[in-house]
This record gives C-alpha cells, sequence and structure tokens, in this order.
C-alpha cells in the first residue's frame, strides 16, 4: 500500500466511526426521549384515574372497580375506553350518572390526549 492509499484509508475509517458513533447517539437520545415522553403520559393516566376514583367516592361510589384502556387507530390517535363498575349504579338516579358523567369528560380534557368513551355497570 501506498502512503497516499493508508492515508485515505485512515481518513474514511475515521469518518465512517464518527458517523456511527454519531448516528447511535442521535438513537440513544430519540429513545430517551421517546420512554420520558411516555413515562410523562403515564403519569398523566394515573391522574386522571386517581381524580375520578376520588370523585366516585364523593359521589357515594366507593370500592369502584375503574379500567382505563386505550386504543390507537392508524393515525396514531388514541381513544380511551374507560369502564366504571360498582353495585349502586343499577340504583342511581339519572340525574347523579349524568354528573359523573360530565366529571369525567371534564377531567379527561384536563389530564388525558385523545378521545374518551366511559360505561358505568354494575
Amino acid at each position: 500500500m501506498t502512503k497516499t492509499a493508508k492515508t485515505l484509508f485512515i481518513i474514511i475509517s475515521a469518518i465512517t466511526v464518527i458517523m456511527v458513533l454519531s448516528m447511535s447517539v442521535k438513537a440513544y437520545a430519540n429513545d430517551k426521549k421517546s420512554r420520558e415522553y411516555k413515562e410523562a403520559i403515564a403519569k398523566q393516566e394515573n391522574c386522571y384515574v386517581r381524580e375520578i376514583r376520588n370523585s366516585l367516592d364523593e359521589f357515594g361510589f366507593k370500592n369502584a372497580g375503574i379500567n382505563l384502556t386505550k386504543e390507537y387507530d392508524e393515525n396514531r390517535n388514541v381513544t380511551y375506553n374507560l369502564s366504571i363498575n360498582h353495585h349502586s349504579f343499577e340504583y342511581a338516579s339519572e340525574d347523579k350518572l349524568n354528573e359523573m358523567e360530565d366529571i369525567i369528560y371534564i377531567n379527561a380534557d384536563k389530564y388525558l390526549n385523545g378521545n374518551v368513551e366511559a360505561n358505568f355497570t354494575f
């Protein structure tokens, strides 16, 4: 190998190493941002469920079962499904359930970034 070829090989190798390291650092940063974003969303969802539980307790539906799930459509828009189960819903007035439903949607706007579908079961 000539001196020029060796120098060229070293320069190309150095550029390749720098590019690979640069892409690795960028991928790590993106993964960290994604993880932090997912953690922030999970925290908001937990706050939402806690707020709903507190409201249910205030309405006299202590120990209600609450299940919050989410579905993504093809455009990555999220729809939350909130199911609340309590044996007293069978006897609750329509006005009381409507008021509770209003609280569910008001808090959804406050904590969640997506549509919410709620249902009460007993």
